[in-house]
């Protein structure tokens, strides 16, 4: 039996978090950050908005990248 096992599941059970906390504090970030651009010049809402969802978009990828590693790993653990 092979020893990396432990680590492979160790990655596998921590990728997902981890890229979840990551991806809900830069979030956070870019909302904060549009709803003080927002109040502060009412004129350009929209676009901060546009630059808003493009930002969100690609702050969730660092979730998804997390998952894609996720699946990777749980492949690799043993069946039984």
């Amino acid at each position: 039996m092979n020893e990396g096992f432990g680590l492979v599941a160790l990655g596998a059970a921590l990728a997902p978090g981890l890229a979840a906390i990551g991806a809900g504090i830069g979030e956070g970030l870019v909302f904060s950050a549009a709803i003080t651009g927002v109040a502060r010049q009412p004129e350009s809402e929209g676009r901060i908005r546009g630059l808003m969802f493009l930002c969100f978009g690609l702050v969730e990828t660092l979730f998804i990248f997390g998952f894609v590693i996720f699946l990777m790993l749980l492949g690799k653990l043993p069946t039984h």
